[in-house]
């Protein structure tokens, strides 16, 4: 990896008067502002009324960023995991992967005894191989130990982009059980043990593929032992792996993403809550503004209204790491200045280096409320780095909070 300097306009001072009033106002004064004095997770938040306030009748807790390769980032949100679990019974983690590359990881919290660095590379996502993510996994299974089954933490990969390792998986059941067909499952089943091989198939190869995966869920359901569950999900990823094939586009990306939530809530009991990590584009409750394509968040709050939270990430300035798409290659970029007119300009100018705003409970301050209430831009780094990713709508359509960090670094990324 190599550094360098991401493009940033240079901050002037605030001509706005919205920006000059919600700055004067002080955010540290406001009773709001969620005050964040040390982003280390291993430093956990005491108990707070504000935050069990904020979140008691809440579910689903979605948990963006403002890129894939922030530290800081992620170190919130493992915190706010950590709180969420002691404090308002959390028990199901779901993240920007797919099911069948997750679940190792899953066992590994759980107790198998694997290499958990491996696991994570298996994730096939380079932005989760990191130290941040490794201490996360390390703390769930420590949690775990002792704990019974309906106590343990679960960790889910809820993304459909990738089928290969649930093919994978799939395919071994196969071999070690009679089932009809089953030399033409594994046929078709070969194709999706690599993406290299799946991302070759034509629309007709893929129909003809989907009708026989769709028998062979059938059959597997039939079985009748401890980890049929586990079967049936894996080979539900590789049916919406092959569906997200035949109309490739982000909302249909995003509408699988939120159709997992849903199924984990669905089979883990009624009262169970789930923490989603993954970029600020999924979780937001409205359309993601540069492919206007529905996101995960958006069928969320559709489907459950107040029960989901969906919270944002911003920053001013610091290093994370994105691919150069030029140079095809992971590299450290820095941004030293808060981007001209946007959000991370004014909350740069706050009092607070890093705060959890709610929405909600800051409506009562009309000056930050009108701000939130106006169309404002907004950084949208993802994997890869374009500078020219930028968001521009209300935060309070897009959010229900937002978790600004004003100097950021970037991931530690893991040796082997």
């Amino acid at each position: 990896m190599c550094g360098m300097e991401a493009d940033g306009n240079k901050a002037t001072g605030f001509r706005s008067m919205v920006v000059a009033q919600f700055t004067g106002i002080g955010l540290q004064k406001d009773k709001n502002a969620f005050e964040i004095q040390e982003t280390n997770p291993e430093i956990e938040f005491v108990k707070s009324d504000k935050l069990d306030n904020i979140f008691g009748n809440v579910r689903i807790f979605g948990f963006g960023e403002a890129t894939h390769g922030t530290k800081d980032f992620f170190d919130l949100k493992i915190k706010f995991f950590k709180y969420l679990v002691k404090n308002h019974d959390v028990k199901n983690f779901a993240i920007e992967g797919s099911f069948g590359n997750c679940v190792g990881i899953d066992n590994y919290i759980k107790g198998k005894d694997t290499d958990p660095k491996k696991l994570i590379r298996q994730m096939g996502f380079w932005i989760w191989n990191n130290e941040e993510v490794l201490s996360l996994i390390e703390w769930m299974k420590k949690y775990n130990l002792n704990k019974t089954e309906s106590e343990q933490l679960n960790f889910y990969g809820i993304d459909i982009m990738d089928a290969s390792n649930s093919a994978k998986l799939i395919s071994e059941f196969i071999e070690n059980n009679s089932l009809e067909n089953r030399k033409d499952y594994l046929k078709v089943l070969s194709f999706y043990k690599s993406n290299i091989n799946s991302n070759n198939l034509k629309k007709n190869e893929l129909t003809k593929h989907l009708k026989l995966m769709l028998q062979l869920k059938k059959n597997i359901e039939e079985f009748n032992f401890q980890e049929n569950k586990l079967y049936v999900r894996l080979q539900n990823s590789i049916i919406q792996y092959i569906n997200f094939r035949l109309d490739y586009n982000q909302e249909n990306r995003d509408k699988g993403m939120s159709d997992n939530i849903s199924h984990i809530l669905l089979t883990e009991g009624n009262n169970t809550k789930v923490f989603i990590w993954t970029h600020n584009f999924h979780v937001k409750k409205n359309n993601i503004t540069y492919t206007n394509d529905r996101s995960m968040g958006h069928f969320l709050k559709e489907k459950f209204r107040e029960k989901y939270y969906s919270i944002g990430f911003d920053f001013a300035v610091g290093d994370f790491y994105a691919i150069n798409p030029k140079k095809n290659r992971i590299e450290k970029y820095t941004i030293n200045e808060p981007m001209k007119n946007t959000s991370s300009e004014l909350f740069y100018k706050s009092n607070l280096t890093s705060f959890f705003l709610d929405f909600k409970s800051i409506s009562k301050n009309k000056v930050a409320y009108e701000f939130l209430n106006k169309k404002v831009k907004y950084r949208g780094i993802g994997s890869t780095y374009n500078p020219k990713m930028i968001e521009k709508e209300k935060l309070l359509d897009a959010y229900d909070g937002i978790i600004f960090v004003e100097k950021t670094k970037e991931s530690t990324y893991l040796r082997k």
